[in-house]
């Protein structure tokens, strides 16, 4: 009963994804979206895009997505469980990952209002602000 259960669900969330996004031409695209793919993810395909309510995900061969909004910024970006380069980030992020997780892959990142939230491939979760300050960590179960 539980398997029923969760491929039900599995199958709405799909179907209801498929009905609210529908698929563009990568040159529907904001340029600036596809300027920072270029520059921060050059060696990954880009083989489609995605277009919800006015925002665009860009989908990579391998599993990466980049979530962007209307104006082509980019919001979400996830490695599909692999690891993503974070160079688009402010320096002192950067330095602040690097100097606490040195070791750890990063897989994860969401841009919220003042902070970035960042997920490792070993399931610690941090927010970081603008500025480097590591605010809080947690690991998923």
């Amino acid at each position: 009963m539980k398997k029923i259960i969760i491929l039900f669900i599995i199958a709405f969330n799909f179907l209801t994804f498929n009905l609210l996004a529908s698929s563009v031409a990568i040159s529907e695209v904001p340029k600036n979206a596809i300027n920072f793919a270029d520059t921060y993810f050059a060696d990954y395909y880009l083989y489609r895009a995605v277009e919800n309510s006015g925002s665009y995900t860009l989908i990579f061969k391998g599993g990466l997505k980049i979530h962007v909004n209307s104006k082509g910024e980019w919001t979400t970006i996830s490695g599909g469980g692999d690891e993503i380069n974070i160079e688009y980030l402010e320096k002192e992020v950067i330095d602040s990952i690097k100097k606490e997780y040195g070791n750890e892959k990063v897989i994860y990142v969401k841009k919220q209002k003042n902070a970035y939230k960042i997920k490792f491939k070993n399931r610690n979760n941090i927010t970081v602000d603008f500025e480097g300050n590591i605010k809080k960590g947690r690991r998923d179960y």
